[in-house]
Protein backbone atom coordinates (compact mmCIF):
# COMPACT_ATOMS: atom_id res chain seq x y z
CA UNK A 1 0.00 0.00 0.00
CA UNK A 2 3.14 2.50 0.88
CA UNK A 3 5.24 1.63 -2.58
CA UNK A 4 1.39 2.43 -4.41
CA UNK A 5 1.07 5.78 -2.75
CA UNK A 6 4.57 6.72 -3.43
CA UNK A 7 4.30 5.67 -7.10
CA UNK A 8 1.04 8.03 -6.96
CA UNK A 9 2.18 11.04 -5.51
CA UNK A 10 5.18 10.30 -8.34
CA UNK A 11 3.00 10.29 -10.84
CA UNK A 12 1.26 13.28 -9.49
CA UNK A 13 4.48 15.19 -9.68
CA UNK A 14 5.45 14.65 -12.44
CA UNK A 15 2.28 15.56 -14.27
CA UNK A 16 2.70 18.61 -12.76
CA UNK A 17 6.22 19.35 -13.62
CA UNK A 18 5.39 18.62 -17.41
CA UNK A 19 2.61 21.11 -16.72
CA UNK A 20 4.99 24.01 -15.52
CA UNK A 21 7.18 23.31 -18.37
CA UNK A 22 4.59 23.29 -21.02
CA UNK A 23 3.57 26.65 -19.64
CA UNK A 24 6.63 27.72 -19.71
CA UNK A 25 7.21 27.32 -23.41
CA UNK A 26 3.82 28.13 -24.44
CA UNK A 27 5.05 31.96 -24.32
CA UNK A 28 4.85 33.31 -27.80
CA UNK A 29 8.30 33.83 -29.35
CA UNK A 30 9.03 37.57 -30.06
CA UNK A 31 9.82 36.86 -33.65
CA UNK A 32 5.74 35.19 -34.03
CA UNK A 33 4.70 39.24 -33.84
CA UNK A 34 3.93 40.97 -37.06
CA UNK A 35 3.24 44.72 -36.58
CA UNK A 36 1.00 46.60 -39.06
CA UNK A 37 0.88 50.37 -39.05
CA UNK A 38 -1.08 52.59 -41.89
CA UNK A 39 0.77 55.24 -43.59
CA UNK A 40 0.38 57.06 -47.07
CA UNK A 41 3.03 59.34 -46.30
CA UNK A 42 5.57 60.41 -43.95
CA UNK A 43 4.97 62.62 -41.06
CA UNK A 44 6.50 63.87 -37.87
CA UNK A 45 4.06 62.06 -36.10
CA UNK A 46 5.00 59.03 -38.21
CA UNK A 47 9.14 58.97 -37.86
CA UNK A 48 7.87 59.63 -34.18
CA UNK A 49 6.48 56.83 -33.80
CA UNK A 50 9.15 54.58 -36.46
CA UNK A 51 11.59 56.12 -33.74
CA UNK A 52 9.78 54.41 -30.84
CA UNK A 53 9.60 51.31 -32.87
CA UNK A 54 13.12 51.07 -33.23
CA UNK A 55 14.00 51.77 -30.05
CA UNK A 56 12.43 48.51 -28.62
CA UNK A 57 12.89 46.62 -31.70
CA UNK A 58 9.71 46.21 -33.31
CA UNK A 59 9.54 45.23 -36.49
CA UNK A 60 7.19 46.94 -38.62
CA UNK A 61 4.95 46.81 -41.91
CA UNK A 62 3.51 49.51 -43.44
CA UNK A 63 0.69 49.65 -44.85
CA UNK A 64 -0.69 52.02 -48.41
CA UNK A 65 2.55 53.44 -48.47
CA UNK A 66 1.96 56.07 -51.71
CA UNK A 67 -1.75 55.60 -51.47
CA UNK A 68 -3.87 59.04 -51.56
CA UNK A 69 -5.19 59.25 -48.14
CA UNK A 70 -9.35 58.71 -48.38
CA UNK A 71 -10.08 57.93 -44.67
CA UNK A 72 -10.59 61.51 -43.41
CA UNK A 73 -9.68 62.72 -40.13
CA UNK A 74 -10.59 62.87 -36.61
CA UNK A 75 -11.80 66.49 -37.42
CA UNK A 76 -14.13 65.27 -39.72
CA UNK A 77 -17.10 62.88 -40.10
CA UNK A 78 -16.44 59.01 -38.89
CA UNK A 79 -13.66 57.33 -41.36
CA UNK A 80 -11.29 55.64 -41.68
CA UNK A 81 -12.42 52.77 -43.61
CA UNK A 82 -9.52 52.25 -45.80
CA UNK A 83 -7.55 51.26 -42.75
CA UNK A 84 -9.52 48.21 -42.72
CA UNK A 85 -9.14 47.69 -46.37
CA UNK A 86 -5.86 47.44 -46.50
CA UNK A 87 -5.69 45.22 -43.05
CA UNK A 88 -8.03 42.44 -44.76
CA UNK A 89 -5.74 42.64 -47.97
CA UNK A 90 -2.66 42.28 -45.97
CA UNK A 91 -4.11 39.26 -43.94
CA UNK A 92 -4.86 37.29 -46.80
CA UNK A 93 -1.01 36.93 -47.17
CA UNK A 94 -0.41 35.87 -43.70
CA UNK A 95 -0.08 31.99 -43.96
CA UNK A 96 0.53 31.04 -40.14
CA UNK A 97 -2.67 31.33 -38.52
CA UNK A 98 -0.89 31.50 -35.46
CA UNK A 99 0.89 34.81 -36.28
CA UNK A 100 0.31 37.10 -34.05
CA UNK A 101 -0.43 40.74 -35.53
CA UNK A 102 -0.53 44.15 -34.16
CA UNK A 103 -2.46 46.45 -35.83
CA UNK A 104 -1.88 50.07 -34.59
CA UNK A 105 -2.67 53.74 -35.65
CA UNK A 106 1.26 55.64 -36.16
CA UNK A 107 0.76 59.16 -36.83
CA UNK A 108 -0.26 59.76 -33.02
CA UNK A 109 1.17 56.55 -31.24
CA UNK A 110 4.37 55.67 -29.76
CA UNK A 111 5.46 52.69 -28.12
CA UNK A 112 6.33 52.29 -24.55
CA UNK A 113 8.25 49.09 -24.05
CA UNK A 114 8.63 46.00 -26.26
CA UNK A 115 7.43 43.20 -27.54
CA UNK A 116 8.27 40.93 -25.10
CA UNK A 117 6.09 42.83 -22.51
CA UNK A 118 3.13 43.36 -25.24
CA UNK A 119 3.38 39.30 -26.07
CA UNK A 120 3.22 38.81 -22.35
CA UNK A 121 -0.06 41.05 -21.71
CA UNK A 122 -1.95 40.07 -24.87
CA UNK A 123 -1.46 36.40 -23.29
CA UNK A 124 -2.75 37.08 -19.87
CA UNK A 125 -5.68 38.75 -21.44
CA UNK A 126 -6.91 35.43 -22.15
CA UNK A 127 -8.60 36.11 -24.98
CA UNK A 128 -7.91 35.93 -29.37
CA UNK A 129 -8.16 39.51 -30.05
CA UNK A 130 -7.49 42.35 -27.80
CA UNK A 131 -8.83 45.88 -28.52
CA UNK A 132 -8.07 49.80 -27.00
CA UNK A 133 -10.22 50.44 -24.64
CA UNK A 134 -11.74 53.96 -24.30
CA UNK A 135 -13.69 56.14 -21.54
CA UNK A 136 -15.61 57.76 -24.24
CA UNK A 137 -18.16 56.15 -26.63
CA UNK A 138 -17.65 57.11 -30.65
CA UNK A 139 -18.91 57.65 -33.20
CA UNK A 140 -22.75 56.29 -32.17
CA UNK A 141 -23.67 57.29 -28.74
CA UNK A 142 -26.79 55.47 -29.38
CA UNK A 143 -24.83 52.13 -29.14
CA UNK A 144 -23.66 52.59 -25.64
CA UNK A 145 -26.88 50.12 -23.85
CA UNK A 146 -25.64 47.69 -26.36
CA UNK A 147 -21.99 47.57 -25.01
CA UNK A 148 -21.24 44.38 -22.10
CA UNK A 149 -20.99 45.91 -18.60
CA UNK A 150 -17.16 45.62 -16.89
CA UNK A 151 -17.23 45.90 -13.15
CA UNK A 152 -14.13 48.09 -13.55
CA UNK A 153 -12.34 50.09 -15.96
CA UNK A 154 -13.10 51.25 -19.32
CA UNK A 155 -16.30 49.98 -21.54
CA UNK A 156 -16.20 50.87 -24.60
CA UNK A 157 -13.62 49.81 -28.11
CA UNK A 158 -11.20 52.30 -29.67
CA UNK A 159 -10.00 50.89 -33.01
CA UNK A 160 -6.56 52.78 -32.95
CA UNK A 161 -5.09 50.07 -31.80
CA UNK A 162 -5.51 45.63 -31.49
CA UNK A 163 -3.62 42.59 -31.59
CA UNK A 164 -4.93 39.31 -32.23
CA UNK A 165 -4.13 35.97 -34.03
CA UNK A 166 -4.26 35.97 -37.43
CA UNK A 167 -7.06 33.26 -38.26
CA UNK A 168 -9.49 35.68 -35.50
CA UNK A 169 -8.59 38.98 -37.50
CA UNK A 170 -9.08 37.43 -40.57
CA UNK A 171 -12.73 36.57 -39.11
CA UNK A 172 -12.92 40.11 -38.03
CA UNK A 173 -12.59 41.63 -40.92
CA UNK A 174 -14.23 39.12 -43.06
CA UNK A 175 -17.49 40.77 -43.60
CA UNK A 176 -16.07 44.61 -44.76
CA UNK A 177 -16.96 45.53 -47.79
CA UNK A 178 -17.25 49.26 -46.75
CA UNK A 179 -15.77 52.40 -48.24
CA UNK A 180 -12.46 53.86 -47.46
CA UNK A 181 -14.45 56.85 -45.99
CA UNK A 182 -16.74 54.82 -43.76
CA UNK A 183 -15.88 54.52 -40.29
CA UNK A 184 -13.53 51.57 -38.98
CA UNK A 185 -14.72 52.65 -35.46
CA UNK A 186 -18.08 51.69 -36.22
CA UNK A 187 -17.28 48.28 -38.12
CA UNK A 188 -15.26 47.21 -35.35
CA UNK A 189 -17.75 48.45 -32.85
CA UNK A 190 -20.62 46.64 -34.81
CA UNK A 191 -18.89 43.29 -34.86
CA UNK A 192 -17.83 43.47 -31.11
CA UNK A 193 -21.55 44.19 -29.56
CA UNK A 194 -22.96 41.58 -31.51
CA UNK A 195 -22.53 38.78 -28.79
CA UNK A 196 -22.25 35.83 -31.32
CA UNK A 197 -19.41 37.66 -33.17
CA UNK A 198 -17.93 38.61 -29.87
CA UNK A 199 -17.69 34.74 -29.14
CA UNK A 200 -17.23 33.21 -31.77
CA UNK A 201 -13.92 35.50 -33.12
CA UNK A 202 -13.10 35.57 -29.26
CA UNK A 203 -12.74 38.96 -28.84
CA UNK A 204 -12.19 41.53 -25.34
CA UNK A 205 -10.99 44.93 -24.51
CA UNK A 206 -8.13 46.33 -22.89
CA UNK A 207 -10.23 47.88 -20.32
CA UNK A 208 -7.66 48.48 -17.49
CA UNK A 209 -5.08 49.81 -20.29
CA UNK A 210 -2.39 47.33 -19.93
CA UNK A 211 -1.43 47.68 -23.35
CA UNK A 212 -3.17 50.06 -25.05
CA UNK A 213 -3.52 53.57 -23.43
CA UNK A 214 -5.74 56.08 -25.72
CA UNK A 215 -5.24 59.33 -24.31
CA UNK A 216 -8.46 61.41 -25.50
CA UNK A 217 -10.73 61.16 -22.00
CA UNK A 218 -7.95 60.20 -20.04
CA UNK A 219 -5.34 62.74 -20.04
CA UNK A 220 -6.00 63.16 -16.14
CA UNK A 221 -5.37 59.02 -15.38
CA UNK A 222 -1.50 59.42 -17.30
CA UNK A 223 1.52 60.42 -15.11
CA UNK A 224 4.99 59.65 -15.93
CA UNK A 225 7.05 57.42 -13.97
CA UNK A 226 10.69 57.86 -13.63
CA UNK A 227 13.10 54.43 -12.59
CA UNK A 228 15.92 53.19 -13.67
CA UNK A 229 16.90 56.05 -15.63
CA UNK A 230 13.78 55.22 -17.83
CA UNK A 231 10.59 57.34 -18.22
CA UNK A 232 7.89 55.31 -18.43
CA UNK A 233 3.54 56.75 -19.07
CA UNK A 234 1.98 54.73 -16.03
CA UNK A 235 -1.94 55.15 -15.82
CA UNK A 236 -2.94 55.97 -12.16
CA UNK A 237 -6.86 54.99 -12.16
CA UNK A 238 -5.38 51.30 -12.58
CA UNK A 239 -1.74 51.28 -11.90
CA UNK A 240 -0.75 50.14 -15.11
CA UNK A 241 2.13 50.46 -17.36
CA UNK A 242 0.60 50.57 -20.81
CA UNK A 243 3.07 49.34 -23.95
CA UNK A 244 1.36 51.84 -26.56
CA UNK A 245 0.33 55.04 -26.00
CA UNK A 246 -2.27 56.94 -28.58
CA UNK A 247 -2.95 60.34 -28.21
CA UNK A 248 -6.30 60.27 -30.36
CA UNK A 249 -8.62 62.39 -31.29
CA UNK A 250 -7.76 65.92 -29.55
CA UNK A 251 -4.88 65.23 -27.78
CA UNK A 252 -2.43 63.99 -30.28
CA UNK A 253 -0.35 67.08 -29.22
CA UNK A 254 0.29 65.65 -25.59
CA UNK A 255 2.26 63.12 -27.17
CA UNK A 256 5.32 65.47 -27.50
CA UNK A 257 5.42 65.68 -23.68
CA UNK A 258 5.57 61.66 -23.02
Amino acid sequence: RTEALTLFCWICLSALLIEVNCEQQEAIPEENLLVFTVATKETDGFRRFMSSAKVFNYNIKVLGRGEKWRGGTYMSPPAGGQKVRLLKSALEKVEKEDQVILFIDSYDVIFSSGPKELLKKFQQAKHRVVFSAETLIWPDRHLEDKYPYFTEGKRFLGSGGFIGYASNLKKLVADWSGKDADSDQLFYTKVYINPEKRIQINITLDNKCRIFQNLNGAIDEVVLKFEDGRVRARNVAFDTLPVIVHGNGPTKLHLNYL
